[in-house]
């Protein structure tokens, strides 16, 4: 008996799906999590996987692409809350903040997949671009820089070193020595990057 749900019922569970999947994936990594654990984890068979997506590809990327979502608005809402000129500041905070450390479900998913992605099909890789380049230009507004061209390469100096810092405090074992090089890294960008713009 092949059963029919309503389309928004369909795109309701679509949504629950990735979600999970895009949590699990960060948190967990994404070769521990199958799609029978995604499905388990909202309370779905494996079988009905396939009624929302042509493969497990499909699901990385959007998975992905929603950490990337996620991650923008967290970001921009921070910028958005700071003291005008304070916004740089504001988001380098977030991002190498105790908090973003010790929630990875749900933080930057460069810090937690970025290997994986590296090591996707070229095709996957592509599209997951895509997300990269829409967070890209959604941040680059708050970066330093006369031109769209300026601020855009600053991001590209500022994000991926905060990410390797994010990397290596989750790395160490000693809560003190992460707090550590959160703080100095802190302190750092926010002259390097920040203080121009305040």
């Amino acid at each position: 008996m092949n059963m029919r749900y309503p389309p928004q019922q369909k795109a309701e569970t679509k949504a629950r799906i990735v979600s999970a999947a895009s949590r699990m994936f960060r948190e967990q990594g994404a070769e521990s999590n199958g799609i029978g654990s995604v499905m388990k984890e909202i309370g779905f068979t494996k079988g009905g996987f396939y009624r929302h997506f042509k493969d497990r590809d499909q699901l990385y990327v959007e998975a992905v692409e929603k950490a990337f979502s996620e991650m923008g608005d967290h970001m921009t809402g921070a910028a958005r809350g700071a003291e005008k000129g304070h916004e740089l500041e504001a988001m380098i905070r977030l991002y190498l903040s105790k908090e973003h450390l010790n929630s990875p479900a749900v933080g930057c998913v460069l810090s937690t997949l970025g290997s994986d992605i590296a090591r996707q099909p070229v095709a996957v890789r592509r599209q997951i671009n895509r997300s990269m380049q829409a967070y890209r230009e959604r941040l680059s507004q708050y970066m330093p820089g006369k031109t769209a061209e300026e601020r855009m390469a600053t991001f590209g100096l500022l994000y991926p070193s905060m990410m390797g810092v994010l990397i290596i405090a989750r790395v160490l074992a000693d809560p003190a020595a992460q707090e550590n090089v959160l703080a100095n890294a802190r302190n750092a960008f926010i002259e390097r990057y920040a203080r121009g713009n305040s």
